[in-house]
């Protein structure tokens, strides 16, 4: 759900934060963001943000030839959590169905909770549809974290 890679940028760690907080600091920059030594987070501009905006995060790690940059692409931690909550609640509301199901069926009650099975599968179709959406709205805006990137950097991702 969260894309994952990995470069090698031709330079130690210190000169690629070093690159991407001047990078942020240019006044025709629009992207937002903060480098926190071995850390960096990066945003869309607040005047193209929607829901599903992604937000890169890179962590600088010094390998032989120079730094290894490991990006994730991710919507932001709210809708992330958001997401993951829904999920959650779709598989407690089967495992409880499913229990409860199986303990009538078990004493010879109709087992009417075991109804809510496809409901929650419904449910976490429904929030992997959402998902699939919002992956295909921020695509572009991405693409444009990306060639930030590979321009700030001199990689390709």
């Amino acid at each position: 759900m969260r894309p994952r890679f990995e470069v090698v940028a031709p330079h130690p760690p210190e000169e690629v934060a070093r690159r991407l907080r001047e990078a942020l600091a240019l006044p025709e920059t629009l992207w937002r963001g903060d480098v926190y030594g071995a850390h960096s987070v990066f945003y869309v501009p607040l005047s193209e943000e929607h829901v599903w905006s992604p937000f890169l995060s890179l962590d600088l790690q010094w390998q032989g030839e120079g730094t290894l940059v490991r990006g994730r692409f991710g919507p932001k931690p709210s809708i992330w959590t958001l997401f993951v909550a829904a999920y959650a609640v779709c598989g407690c509301l089967a495992f409880f169905a499913l229990a409860f199901g199986w303990s009538q069926w078990w004493i010879g009650q109709p087992a009417w909770a075991l109804a809510m099975l496809p409901v929650t599968l419904v449910g976490a179709l429904v929030v992997y549809g959402l998902a699939r959406y919002g992956q295909r709205r921020g695509q572009e805006q991405m693409e444009a974290l990306r060639r930030f990137l590979e321009e700030t950097v001199d990689v390709r991702v």
